[in-house]
Formats: C-alpha cells, structure tokens, sequence
C-alpha cells in the first residue's frame, strides 16, 4: 500500500480490518516501512528561504493579519467550523472556497496554480496562515504547514499530534491545540500582530538554523527526494519491496525461515475524529454537509469487515 494522503478520501483504509491484508507499506506515518513523513517538504534550503517580505511590510500592506485558503470543505478535522468560529474575533482573509470572503486573482484560482510564484507572493504577504489539515492523523504534516513555513508565514497549526516531533525548533508554529477555545486563541493573535519583537522569534530558525536533529537526519538520510537527480518516492518504495522479496528467495534457498510482513494500523490508522460544536456558529445547513463524511466512515466500518472476509476467502496456503 502506498498511499501518501490522509484516509479522508478513503476511510476504509483507516480499520485494522483492512490494513492488515497489506504486507508492505509506504504512507506518512513513521511507523509504516517506507515512511513519507516529510513528503511535502522539498529540502531544508527551500525551508531556510530568507522571507520576502519584512514584518514592517506584512503589517501596512492593509490586509488581514491571518489568511486562510481551502477549497476542501467539510473534511474529518473539521477546520472551517472552527475557523468560522475563529472569525468572530480576528480578521481573516479566505481565499478558497471554504468560508470564502475574498477573491484570487484569476490566474490562481486553479488548484493546480499553488506552486507557482505568483501565488507564493499572496501568502508570502500574511503575518500568519492558518495551516489546518483535512484530517487528524499522527505524522501526518502536509503543505499546507510547510508552504508557509518556507515563505515566511507564521503557521497557526491544527493537525498531528505530533509535528513538533519535525519542525525546525520547538518555537516555529502556533499550535491551535494549546489553546481552550477559538477564541483565546484569536485574542493571542492579536496581541502577537501588535507584537513585533515576539512575532520575529517565530521566525528566528531562518536565521540562527534549524535545531531539530530528528527532522535533519529525516532529511539527510531519505532515500529518496524531489530534485530531477533524486530518485522519487514510489520508485523507491518499488525497489524496498524488491528488496524484501528478494530476501525471502534467498533465505528460501538456504532453508531459512521467509520473513513475513503484515501491517498493522499503525502504518496509517488514524482516530476517528472529533466535530466541534460551537453554537454561535452552527445551523442546520452546517449540521447536514458536516454529517456526511461521519456517515461514511461509520458505513466504512462493516465495509472494512466484509472486504477482509471475502479477502481471506481467496487465500490458499
């Protein structure tokens, strides 16, 4: 299995019932045998970029201090029922689809553009962007935490439980989690945008270096990477199985004993996640587009069940 998302699109894949008729795997949990943790991140030099704009520009140039751009609306997390909420007591431009308050230009308006410079530029200029997942997962840290990490926008995270385990040091981000309620944590905020001299600390790591010797190893030792000379992920993970095949051939022959591998919800399980319920900011049409991917991960559940009885069926040893 290699599967480089969250279970968002497919939670099937989250249940025991189904991982385990897997042997081998490559998803963004360490745990898995060929992790792609740090996927989305392209090199350690792209994430020590000088920020294009200085902290005087971000603070006069009359947009809001936080943006936010998804177009993925109602995921598992739940983001926009909190960012709705978060909205109530801080100014936040959104671009996307989801809680849309302010329109791209044209030529950004594709998905596809988010690579490119031009719209690079637009969160380049926020002091902060709301960098929240489309789900829950541990490890599971995506672009949408290093894009602006690398432009040099503060990120206000919500997603693994774990990411500090690879940012550049223990004060890069803004963890959503630390924090009683949208609320609170929009009044921090605020006083962080008024608030120079502590803003600049969050960015110190572009300056003084990267700390985090897990996330340098992790970046060091990958076999694989994003330059042309580089080989790619899946080819990678192609060769590791090889690798274990071959292995058992050989232990085959010499009468050994094969090594067998079954994975295990470690390798990409996530918990069932949680809705919020904030009451100022929840009405019927809310309730309705938030239930759906409840409902079908519940329906995954027994799916999950059945896949792995009609699996095992066909097996023959």
């Amino acid at each position: 299995m290699y599967h480089e998302e969250s279970p968002k699109n497919n939670p099937i894949l989250h249940h025991q019932t189904t991982i385990e008729l897997f042997n081998h795997t490559s998803t963004f949990r360490r745990a898995c045998d060929y992790p792609l943790v740090t996927q989305m991140l392209s090199s350690l030099e792209d994430l020590m970029k000088k920020p294009k704009y200085d902290i005087q520009t971000k603070s006069t140039n009359g947009l809001a201090p936080v943006v936010y751009v998804q177009s993925g609306c109602d995921p598992p997390s739940d983001r926009d029922h909190y960012v709705k909420e978060l909205m109530r007591y801080i100014k936040i431009d959104s671009y996307g689809t989801c809680l849309h308050n302010k329109d791209l230009p044209e030529e950004f308006r594709n998905p596809m553009t988010m690579d490119d410079e031009g719209f690079h530029d637009i969160v380049a200029k926020y002091k902060f962007t709301l960098s929240f997942e489309n789900a829950i997962c541990e490890d599971y840290v995506t672009e949408k935490l290093w894009r602006p990490l690398s432009l040099g926008s503060v990120p206000i995270y919500k997603g693994s439980p774990t990411v500090q385990d690879w940012m550049p040091n223990d004060h890069t981000i803004i963890l959503a989690d630390t924090f009683s309620s949208p609320k609170d944590l929009g009044e921090f905020i605020t006083s962080l945008d008024q608030n120079d001299e502590e803003y600049a600390k969050y960015l110190e790591f572009k300056e003084k270096g990267i700390s985090n010797t897990r996330l340098l190893q992790t970046m060091k030792n990958r076999p694989w990477g994003h330059s042309v000379e580089d080989m790619n992920s899946v080819t990678g993970f192609e060769c590791f199985i090889c690798d274990r095949i071959h292995d058992n051939l050989n232990r085959k022959v010499s009468n050994l004993a094969e090594n067998i591998f079954v994975a295990s919800q470690e390798h990409y399980g996530c918990p069932r996640p949680e809705k919020y319920n904030f009451a100022a900011s929840t009405n019927a049409e809310d309730s309705t587009e938030r239930d759906q991917w409840w409902k079908e991960y519940d329906q995954s559940i027994e799916e999950s069940k059945e896949l792995n009885k009609k699996v095992k069926s066909t097996w023959h040893f």
